[in-house]
């Protein structure tokens, strides 16, 4: 029973074994149904050779010049062919050439057959009807000869005879039938394991053994030059491949990343808060110059240990971890182009001071703050002492519009735009810089906390004349 369960299990699993089955039974379903008319056939040219034999060895009997042969040797001719009685139609007139001696099984039954007039459905009946009969019933068959001037001729042969015939004609057919399967079946397996299961029990073993260790480079697959559809599948699943390895190993640095930054983030609160208490003996100073800077200093601070606190938010950042409230919009980007201000490059803040926006402000103004500074990098250039001359007639606008049940933020500069290698992975963390030295995380962060809000992050402009982003989130019911 174990090794019955195992062959089954084999047969289920293996491709090779389904297919060398299924080549084996269709071949010989074919020739099956090549049999079934075949057999009609056989039946057919066996009724008519004894029709052909009857007919010459009555002309013999009753040749006009006399008997040509003698009626013994006639008799045994016709017992031969189990021919059991013959009658011939000539110029109208019946002759009996010999009297048909039939035992009472083969009168009992008897079956009529019109050679020269059955349909060929009717021949096809009568044939498989004969082969699964029982006894030795007599056949009555009418035809006319082939080389006979005229007349017919009316017999009587032994259906046993013809039943026996016809079982070895469909035996001899069926085991040459199985001979030609099992050589076909034998060619097309072959043929068929080389192009087609030889290569997906490749692909198989290669996803078993990526699957089971993905970051090794030793179980990648190199993909052929077929051009069907295998050598399709194979490209794309080494490219699938390739990513996949990709990415594992870009999870592996961000996890480094991760745990480096946490621990920088730590040992960077702990200093902020430190600089957060000399702050606030600063907001205490009799100097008004100190007190009128004390307060934005105070606001910064503040901010930075915000900041330090969420750094790793960015993989985390869920709707949920958001606290929301009604922010004046206006104030907000004016805090944002305060802190990324640069000597060489002319900032507008043009949202209406009325505008308000529900969203969390840290978040928001992380968002607007990582824009705002791509775009002031861009235009300042990478040496700060050189960034006045070489960035002179630089602009930054920021405005905001309403649309559709939408508040839509646009950052908008005169630079040289983003190069094609930027824009491929923009919103992609550590692929979208361009800048020396760039994480390409600001863009990607800035497009989480919109996506966080129900909003979108896309850039609306980019050419020679430069880039517009445009930071879209959900409008408050009154605007």
């Amino acid at each position: 029973m174990t090794e019955e369960m195992t062959i089954a299990e084999r047969f289920k699993r293996s491709l090779s074994a389904k297919l060398l089955t299924l080549t084996v039974v269709f071949v010989l379903f074919a020739e099956i149904v090549v049999l079934i008319p075949s057999v009609a056939k056989q039946r057919i040219d066996w009724l008519g050779a004894r029709l052909e034999s009857a007919y010459l060895v009555g002309l013999a009997l009753d040749s006009p010049g006399g008997e040509m042969i003698e009626p013994e040797t006639a008799q045994q001719l016709f017992a031969t062919a189990n021919i059991l009685g013959v009658t011939l139609d000539r110029d109208g007139a019946r002759m009996l050439i010999m009297t048909p001696k039939l035992t009472a099984d083969q009168m009992r039954v008897m079956r009529f057959v019109t050679l020269n007039y059955d349909l060929p459905q009717q021949h096809v009946v009568d044939a498989w009807a004969t082969i699964f009969s029982r006894g030795d019933h007599s056949i009555r068959v009418v035809g006319k000869a082939k080389y006979a001037s005229g007349g017919l001729v009316d017999m009587f042969v032994s259906q046993a005879a013809l039943r026996a015939d016809l079982l070895e004609y469909a035996r001899n057919v069926l085991l040459l039938s199985l001979v030609i399967s099992s050589l076909t079946a034998a060619l097309v397996y072959w043929s068929l394991d080389r192009m087609i299961v030889h290569p997906v029990r490749r692909l198989t073993g290669n996803m078993i053994a990526f699957e089971k260790n993905p970051e090794d480079e030793a179980v990648l697959l190199v993909a052929g030059n077929r051009l069907d559809e295998l050598g399709v599948a194979e490209r794309s699943l080494a490219s699938l491949e390739n990513r996949t390895q990709s990415l594992l190993k870009e999870r592996r640095r961000l996890a480094a990343l991760g745990a480096g930054i946490s621990k920088i983030s730590h040992d960077l609160r702990n200093i902020l808060a430190s600089a957060q208490l000399m702050s606030d003996r600063l907001a205490r100073s009799e100097d008004p110059r100190v007190r009128k800077l004390a307060p934005r200093l105070i606001s910064s601070l503040n901010r930075a240990i915000t900041l330090s606190r969420d750094t790793l938010s960015y993989a985390r950042m869920e709707t949920s971890a958001l606290k929301t409230e009604t922010v004046s919009l206006a104030k907000l980007v004016d805090d944002v182009l305060d802190d990324t201000a640069a000597i060489a490059v002319e900032t507008r803040n043009e949202i209406d001071e009325e505008l308000k926006v529900s969203a969390d402000p840290t978040q928001l103004y992380r968002a607007l703050f990582n824009l705002v500074k791509n775009a002031v990098d861009a235009l300042a250039g990478p040496d700060p002492q050189e960034s006045e001359g070489a960035a002179k007639g630089g602009s930054i606008a920021v405005s905001a519009r309403t649309e559709s049940g939408r508040l839509v933020i646009a950052i908008a500069d005169n630079g040289p735009g983003l190069p094609e290698a930027a824009r491929a992975h923009l919103f992609e963390p550590f692929k979208g810089s361009f800048k020396p030295g760039g994480s390409g995380l600001g863009v990607a962060i800035a497009y989480e906390i919109a996506k966080a809000h129900g909003g979108d992050l896309t850039l609306a402009k980019n050419d020679e004349t430069g880039a517009t982003f445009e930071l879209s989130l959900p409008a408050m019911p009154d605007q």
